[in-house]
């Protein structure tokens, strides 16, 4: 009888291993791998995402740099056209004079042109013998001699003057044709100055229109990674769930978190994003330092989270207790593990560039009942 019983025994307890094996396998094991797929699909999304976005943020940085030259060339094609617009209006001034002179010299010649008709006139009803008898009534030699010299100059007057008139005019009609000249030159040159300026103004809104494909697909992105972040924020929420309720805040002002670097790049609050160009709420202050400088616990505490983000990079959560946590962002690489309980001043991370950077930097943030405030208070 003892022996049937130690045999039931040995029997219900492989039948309890059996069930075990059996439950784990239908069904901790499938949730497990699920968490764990799951886990590393995030992670693998995100880490494509930000790809994506540091290939759009060289993108448009080459399209942008590209397009300040574009606006450079546009305003040498500027200049241009106004020093030629300029030069145009002084010949116009001076066309203006000429144009006067020629038409004072017009009526002048047109006077003269009168009274050396009536000369002619005069000069036909009395005919040529009239020279020719001023000349014999003279009295003598000597008189002969003066009225011819008279005579000759009275012709020579007329033919200086008509002479003067003819090359005023002829002058005048040279300048005019100058500056009919140089309106053509101008209006050639304008015409190729305009189309280079159309050009050029084409080429730019072909790389305004890049850019803005760009910024869609920067959007659209941002959509995804806001999503991929709400899921960081329900891992942060997690994290804080670990926190000790009943603990009270170690106290003291905190440890300058990156010894020896003390410049804030960026401190708390709105501010222009670098990367996805767009504004949105700084979430801790940024303190430039240099790949693999330590960083190190602000205070005494529990490290509650020691993980990768898409955004963050490698960061570490503390919990100080009394609801106050600290979290250190961006470093190349993480010197402590959760659960790991933490000195004030300890090593935790080398600062580095990883996740949403644009340079090596620690980010430092300050979570108080699970909302960020600034950590300049806490120094």
């Amino acid at each position: 009888m003892v022996i049937i019983l130690k045999i039931n025994n040995k029997v219900k307890k492989i039948i309890s291993i059996i069930v075990i094996v059996f439950f784990v396998f239908a069904f901790i094991l499938p949730l497990l791998a699920g968490y764990l797929v799951d886990a590393a699909s995030i992670q693998q999304r995100k880490q494509e995402t930000q790809g994506k976005i540091n290939e759009l943020r060289k993108q448009n940085k080459n399209i942008l740099e590209e397009k300040k030259k574009v606006d450079e060339n546009i305003k040498k094609i500027e200049e241009g056209i106004a020093a030629i617009e300029a030069e145009v209006k002084e010949r116009e001034k001076q066309l203006v004079q000429l144009e006067a002179e020629l038409e004072a010299a017009r009526r002048a010649a047109d006077k003269q042109y009168e009274n050396l008709k009536k000369r002619i006139r005069v000069m036909y009803e009395q005919g040529a013998d009239n020279y020719l008898e001023v000349l014999l009534s003279a009295g003598n030699l000597t008189d002969f001699l003066n009225r011819f010299e008279i005579i000759r100059q009275i012709a020579e007057y007329d033919n200086n003057r008509f002479e003067k008139l003819r090359s005023s005019v002829k002058e005048i009609e040279t300048k005019t044709a100058q500056v009919e000249r140089v309106k053509e030159e101008k209006k050639a040159k304008l015409a190729v100055q305009e189309r280079e300026k159309n050009r050029l103004d084409l080429e730019q809104k072909k790389r305004d229109e890049m850019i803005n494909e760009n910024n869609q697909d920067v959007a659209e992105l941002e959509k995804i990674l806001n999503e991929l972040e709400a899921i960081e924020a329900r891992q942060k929420a997690e994290a804080a769930a670990k926190m000790s309720k009943d603990v009270k805040y170690v106290g003291g002002q905190f440890e300058w978190p990156a010894p020896g670097y003390y410049t804030i790049t960026s401190e708390f609050g709105p501010r222009f994003h670098p990367i996805l160009k767009t504004n949105r709420v700084h979430s801790g202050i940024d303190i430039a330092a240099p790949s693999g400088a330590s960083a190190v616990a602000a205070n005494d505490g529990t490290v509650i989270k020691s993980a990768y983000s898409s955004s963050y990079g490698n960061y570490i959560i503390i919990d100080h207790g009394g609801g106050i946590a600290t979290l250190y962002a961006h470093g190349s690489s993480r010197l402590v593990s959760e659960g790991t309980k933490v000195k004030r001043g300890q090593a935790i991370m080398k600062v580095g560039s990883t996740g949403y950077s644009t340079g090596p930097h620690l980010h430092f943030e300050v979570i108080v009942n699970g909302s960020n405030v600034n950590p300049s208070s806490y120094f």
